[in-house]
């Protein structure tokens, strides 16, 4: 909910703000295009984003990318964040002369043969048949994996083609014990107006939901159950059949770690707190307005 009355953007010290925005690799702000601001931009909202941003929130600094004015061409997000706990936020920051990447050789160990599921980055090795193949990730996205004995899922953190924080859900059938065939998965991507549905239902605010209608020919679609003790997921598609894997409550918390991750991104300004208080307001009213 936007606040009631907004702070004029005019009163920000330009001087440190810019210095801040350059340390972000974001355009630097002017007086009269601060005050061209819309309401969405207050200046309470612009220093938590940029708070945020400062302590390595990709949402946060994609949300002032977007709508903070630039008059040269778009920011690109720096490779390195400043750390937070020891960088005062309002403490003046100069950008490095140039920001590059540094590489390695050193290969990747290998993840031991049993590991328990949860939430872990796309840079690590996997066995063969547990991984599934799919192209390398930027470093910021996450993945969930959930091993069954007939099928697994691999839910990761992706973004729509307007930019828009999301979860990509993969399904593969096991060949062989833990042996997936990852080549022949079924895939499809979370809409905006699904993902805050499908964290509803994962984290037992609401008992079930299922979408239609996915991909290109929708022929795609999702089903999840949750059945008290743990979670029940079916991913299909018309003419290849259904996958379908049990998610422990272990498994469901990774789950749920990564809806609200993908939430809060769409929402830099929120805690983990308020996106819970937001789900359980509108499964009320959702639940009102269906019992009236």
């Amino acid at each position: 909910m936007l606040p009631a009355t907004v702070t004029p953007a005019t009163d920000l010290d330009l001087a440190t703000l810019n210095h801040r925005l350059a340390a972000q690799n974001l355009p630097a702000q002017t007086a009269a295009r601060l005050a061209a601001l819309p309401a969405l931009m207050s200046q309470d909202r612009i220093e938590h984003a940029l708070r945020k941003a400062e302590g390595g929130d990709q949402g946060a600094w994609r949300f002032l990318s977007k709508h903070l004015p630039a008059s040269g061409p778009a920011p690109q997000r720096p490779t390195a964040m400043p750390n937070a706990d020891t960088a005062p936020a309002s403490a003046p920051q100069h950008p490095p002369a140039a920001v590059t990447r540094p590489v390695t050789t050193t290969p990747a160990a290998p993840r031991p043969a049993a590991t328990p599921n949860g939430v872990m980055t796309v840079a690590e090795s996997q066995p063969p048949g547990l991984a599934s193949p799919a192209a390398t990730a930027p470093p910021d996205r996450v993945r969930c994996r959930v091993y069954g004995g007939k099928a697994a899922l691999c839910i990761e953190t992706d973004e729509t083609r307007q930019g828009e924080p999301t979860l990509r859900i993969e399904a593969a059938r096991a060949t062989a014990p833990r042996e997936y065939d990852w080549r022949q998965k079924l895939t499809l991507q979370l809409t905006r107006e699904e993902l805050p549905v499908i964290a509803a239902t994962v984290l037992g605010l609401l008992p079930r939901c299922a979408y239609n209608n996915h991909g290109p020919n929708q022929d795609k679609g999702l089903e999840i159950v949750h059945q008290g003790t743990h979670l029940f997921v079916r991913v299909f598609q018309k003419d290849r059949g259904v996958v379908a894997v049990p998610v422990t409550a272990v498994d469901s918390y990774a789950l749920g770690a990564l809806c609200l991750r993908q939430l809060r991104k769409t929402a830099p300004w929120l805690s983990d707190q308020g996106v819970m208080t937001l789900l359980k307001l509108t499964v009320q009213r959702m639940q009102s307005a269906r019992s009236a």
